[in-house]
């Protein structure tokens, strides 16, 4: 049975009188996160000014892939609860978190080359959402010994939901349960929705007025308009959808199908429509069957056999070229309806991204090419804004003959002959230029090591040898340096 939202609101005074401990919210600007907050914020309110001194954090992680309406809206509302919370005299502050540099996810899957997430490797998680917030959390809690983290989590979202909720039953303080997060083990975490249905939320939302200014509303709309049929029908049984089933999340993610959200708010709203180049981009170039665009070998350069065959690792050098170039593509045409409606706000890759990118192929990649100015220009007609990076010795015209030399030489392994040739120049030139020449042979022999097969045949059928050698008793170092 639901619990009354006045009770909820009087649990919530009582606790936040209890101790001295700091809370922290977590909010996504979503229907569930909102009406916590909400009634955090009811139940402080409501309290002597003079009792209003436990500090309140709200934290809402920005993955900078999320959906762009969402953004904008959660980037709105973050603004308007620092205000508010200031003029209504409470210690409430807004935080938006981003993940690091080396976490974002273009610099993995376009720098790095991480294949698109997949159940089997979903990198994505950690890296964009929980390591910021995590870290935040942390330090909070360590800095005040201990931490309430609120979250609108309710029973009845999934059955993945459920056994996490359970997992906090074992309390030692009434509605506090521990944290199950080794790194967050002096943080509780209270749940102050968590027996509401998706309809208790909307009831509450629309029946009671936003105390930081928003319109609850509109965020009624943003849902509304992420459902297919453009409805958020009257509940008459379980059967019925709630408008409170429509998910948002990252524009890129490729852990569900299609994008059903974006889809629907293009399809229901014209003045959304900008963003049909966005999901373009997700369905043609994400959501796809990528073996053929990977390399033979993983990321290490090993080689890992699975029902015989080679398990291909991460994007080419020529798919990442590409993946870039349409990324960039993708943002000119936005940015250019963007601005049609009086607006200039919409990025979907930062200038410091495009650096940290250029930095890995360049320098950790061998990548001496470098690609990354000359693919904004071509894109943007206009000249590449990053910093200059230190010259190779070896320029476009050189690189070409270089390319030529390797065709000469091997016309059937051209390509793997010229990125092998380019790597141990690249290595070389590094050295010169760190006048470091510690270990110097040890990456020359990596680089020997990663190219040292002609084509992913004759690499499969050293490493299924080996695989054999191995069964038999063979010991050979080189074999262990290759096959994981």
């Amino acid at each position: 049975m639901s619990t009354p939202f006045e009770e909820i609101v009087a649990e919530i005074r009582e606790l936040y009188l209890s101790d001295s401990i700091p809370w922290i919210i977590g909010y996504s600007g979503g229907k569930d996160s909102t009406a916590s907050l909400q009634l955090v914020w009811s139940a402080v309110a409501s309290l002597p000014q003079e009792k209003r001194v436990k500090p309140i954090h709200v934290i809402s992680t920005d993955t900078l892939v999320e959906n762009p309406v969402i953004a904008a809206w959660v980037h709105l509302s973050l603004q308007r609860i620092n205000i508010s919370a200031q003029q209504q005299g409470l210690n409430i502050t807004a935080h938006k978190l981003t993940p690091s540099l080396e976490n974002r996810f273009w610099v993995n899957l376009i720098g790095k080359g991480y294949p698109a997430p997949r159940p089997k490797f979903r990198w994505c998680t950690d890296r964009l959402k929980i390591s910021a917030s995590t870290t935040f959390i942390q330090e909070l809690s360590e800095n005040n010994g201990e931490a309430i983290l609120v979250l609108g989590q309710r029973r009845g979202e999934s059955q993945a939901r459920d056994k996490v909720m359970d997992q906090y039953k074992s309390s030692t303080r009434a509605r506090l349960s521990k944290n199950k997060d080794p790194r967050l083990s002096r943080v509780w975490v209270y749940p102050p929705i968590e027996s509401w249905t998706s309809d208790d939320v909307w009831e509450y939302l629309i029946t009671q007025p936003n105390p930081w200014g928003i319109d609850n509303q509109e965020l009624f709309a943003i849902y509304r308009g992420a459902t297919p049929d453009a409805e958020c029908p009257i509940v008459v049984d379980t059967s019925t959808p709630s408008c409170g089933d429509s998910r948002f999340g990252c524009y890129v993610c490729t852990m569900v199908t299609q994008d059903k959200s974006m889809q629907a708010m293009i399809q229901n709203d014209e003045q959304k429509q900008w963003m049909q180049p966005i999901l373009d981009f997700r369905n043609k170039h994400l959501a796809i069957e990528d073996r053929s665009l990977r390399d033979f070998r993983r990321m290490n350069g090993r080689l890992t056999v699975f029902h015989g065959e080679l398990v291909h690792g991460p994007y080419t050098q020529d798919h990442r070229k590409l993946l870039l170039t349409q990324l960039l593509e993708t943002q000119k045409l936005v940015q250019k309806a963007d601005e049609a409606q009086g607006s200039n706000l919409i990025e979907l890759i930062l200038i410091e991204e495009l650096e940290e990118i250029r930095r890995l192929w360049v320098e950790e990649k061998g990548e001496i090419e470098d690609f990354v100015p000359s693919i904004y220009a071509g894109v943007f007609g206009i000249p590449y804004p990053g910093k200059d990076l230190e010259q190779s010795p070896l320029d476009a015209h050189d690189l070409k003959l270089l390319e030529d030399v390797a065709s000469e030489v091997d016309p059937d392994a051209s390509s793997e002959l010229y990125k092998l040739t380019r790597s141990l120049l690249a290595t070389q030139f590094q050295t010169i230029e760190s006048h470091k020449r510690s270990k110097h042979l040890d990456r020359l022999e990596e680089v020997l090591h990663h190219y040292a097969f002609r084509n992913e045949g004759e690499a499969l059928q050293f490493a299924l040898a080996s695989q054999k050698g191995e069964a038999g008793g063979a010991n050979d170092a080189d074999t262990n340096g290759l096959v994981a």
